[in-house]
């Protein structure tokens, strides 16, 4: 080993080295709590909701849950499904017309809408009749204040309110049409919060405050039951859940801004881009000629029987094809039982049923369609498919 192949190795490997130690830092280095408000099932970050959506099985047992990724109106196309939940769950609820004509047209047909946000666009507020008045929000830091929620059924309400210290809004219900309308839910100055809308037949379930459904509230004290008793307004039916209108829904300015935001997709670029390095630096030269792969001769004889089967067919003589037939019956015959053909036809009966186990009405039936064959000079497809199902009845039972 010459002094410049030692120097190579040893940059090489201290290359190696020094990357492995650089994504095992990366890797376990302690990551700041991302605080961005998602509202996805795909995130875990406090203000994701993947918990909540991994719950939502048992809050309608034995029932599906579908996802919808590219709006209402595209999920659904023509349809109007019947006993069925939408659930839209956002801090904004930007809804174009399109969607929200289908939530619409969904809802009047006797099924139930959950919508939870902050903010809901135009064409939602004008056609249900409310409006909501963004309250003070509570930030994440634990402040003296508190904020409290409740349940107007007698059923549903808790002693004292369900309390939030921080991370926390108080939206409530500026106005809605109290002919449709029906309060479910306050705050703890009896501002409503939580409503039930008629709509038709169905109806539309709205909350002002979405960041309680959040991952952060579902496991802090009492408030993952605040959750359950909301989303329990809904029937027991199958569900859609809105991923399109999500804070957190993946917008893609390219493919590898894409892996570069994704974590584990990062550390495996990093790996390949490795993996590349270090087959540059000690596989870099060839080291023998490329051997040429020699494949093996093609059987064709199954083409060539298929080739010919064809042309039996398109010429359509099946008096040919059965004589033929009959003609490697008696070969068979003679192959396999050393029979002599030109014995007389009932001896030769006699003689194959015993040797190959086969009854002699089947042989009798074979040799009788034989004989008829030889009295005209055509026959039909159906004839052909009867004689030649007499056949493969012999060739599958003798012995």
């Amino acid at each position: 080993m010459t002094r410049k192949t030692r120097k190579h190795r040893f940059l090489a490997l201290l290359l190696v080295t020094g990357f492995i130690l650089l994504v095992v830092a990366i890797v376990y280095a302690p990551q700041p709590v991302d605080w961005t408000a998602s509202y996805s099932k795909r995130h875990s970050v406090p203000l994701g909701m993947s918990l909540v959506y991994d719950v939502v099985d048992e809050l309608f047992p034995q029932k599906e849950v579908r996802v919808s990724n590219s709006g209402v109106a595209d999920f659904l196309e023509d349809a109007i499904p019947l006993n069925t939940n939408l659930l839209f769950i956002n801090d904004q609820l930007e809804m174009d017309a399109e969607d929200w004509t289908k939530v619409w047209e969904v809802a009047t047909a006797g099924n139930h809408v959950f919508l939870a946000a902050d903010r809901f666009s135009t064409n939602i507020t004008d056609s249900l009749g409310f409006e909501i008045q963004q309250g003070m929000a509570l930030p994440r830091i634990l402040l003296n204040d508190s904020i409290g929620y409740n349940f107007a059924n007698r059923q549903l309400k808790v002693a004292g309110h369900y309390w939030y210290g921080r991370t926390i809004t108080n939206n409530y219900f500026l106005n809605y049409d109290t002919l449709k309308t029906t309060v479910l839910g306050y705050d703890h100055k009896g501002q409503t919060n939580f409503v039930r809308i008629r709509c038709g037949d169905g109806a539309f379930y709205i909350n002002s405050n979405p960041i309680a459904f959040t991952n952060y509230h579902l496991i802090n004290d009492n408030k993952s039951e605040y959750v359950f008793k909301s989303l329990s307004y809904l029937p027991v039916a199958n569900t859609i859940w809105d991923e399109k209108y999500k804070s957190g829904a993946p917008v893609v300015a390219s493919q590898m801004a894409f892996v570069l935001e994704n974590r584990s997709l990062r550390m495996a670029w990093y790996l390949f881009l490795l993996g590349v390095l270090l087959f540059m630096v000690f596989q870099g030269k060839r080291r023998q000629r490329a051997i040429p792969v020699v494949e093996a001769p093609r059987n064709s004889s199954l083409d060539f029987v298929e080739t010919i089967a064809r042309l039996y067919f398109l010429n359509q003589n099946h008096l040919n094809i059965a004589q033929k037939r009959y003609q490697f019956f008696l070969d068979f015959l003679r192959s396999k039982y050393y029979l002599d053909t030109s014995l007389p036809e009932s001896r030769l009966i006699e003689e194959a049923s015993r040797k190959s186990g086969v009854p002699e009405r089947t042989l009798a039936a074979i040799f009788r369609m034989a004989a008829n064959m030889d009295k005209v000079s055509r026959i039909s497809h159906e004839d052909l498919h009867q004689f030649n199902r007499q056949l493969e009845f012999f060739y599958k039972n003798c012995h």
